[in-house]
């Protein structure tokens, strides 16, 4: 089991996967985040006041994002990676298949696959949970769209943050920058809303 743990994390180390993740995750996220922010501010402005109907927008929304991020990235990432091990190839005159270099690459498609669909529907699913609570903790509709968009500031607040901790800067430029698109966004959808 050790020695299976060990070659784990040989093989993520060999291809680069975890950098890749970092930023296909926050880049995801945001996006996840925003589409979440801009469904839920539209249906507010349009007068749709169900919750229900704001989750199951808000979560069919992710789970789109879900299966088009996880087969786009899967088969860009599968072509990236087969290039770069034929061109080891014809570099070293070796044959690669079953080399760690392959399973490295044949993981780094999975786990990179996984990472950029799951980032937008985990960034929806936070978004509706004061929606999903509203009947039981008997929330009325504002309340829970206000709620929600706290959460939608906090999350791309928490994604700036650690964009500067990669980057080794000071926080408040990235944080600052992420704030102001989800808030930039909001204002859009509103004042779009007002002139439709």
């Amino acid at each position: 089991m050790r020695w299976k743990l060990d070659d784990l994390e040989k093989m993520l180390r060999i291809s680069g996967v975890l950098e890749i993740c970092r930023r296909y995750f926050v880049m995801n996220m945001f996006d996840g985040a925003l589409a979440a922010l801009g469904v839920m501010m539209g249906m507010w402005i349009s007068g749709i006041a169900d919750p229900r109907a704001v989750v199951k927008t808000v979560l069919s929304a992710g789970l789109a994002m879900f299966i088009s991020g996880t087969w786009g990235a899967y088969l860009t990432e599968k072509a990236e990676r087969e290039r770069k091990l034929r061109e080891l190839e014809e570099a070293t005159f070796q044959e690669m298949k079953g080399s760690i270099y392959e399973r490295s690459s044949k993981l780094a498609v999975l786990v990179v696959s996984v990472v950029d669909g799951i980032s937008p529907l985990m960034a929806c699913a936070i978004l509706v949970i004061p929606f999903a609570l509203s009947h039981a903790l008997a929330i009325d509709f504002a309340s829970a769209a206000l709620a929600s968009l706290s959460i939608g500031i906090a999350l791309l607040g928490a994604l700036g943050y650690f964009l500067s901790r990669i980057a080794g800067k000071r926080p408040l430029g990235y944080v600052a920058f992420m704030v102001l698109a989800g808030v930039a966004s909001a204002i859009v959808i509103v004042l779009l809303g007002a002139h439709i």
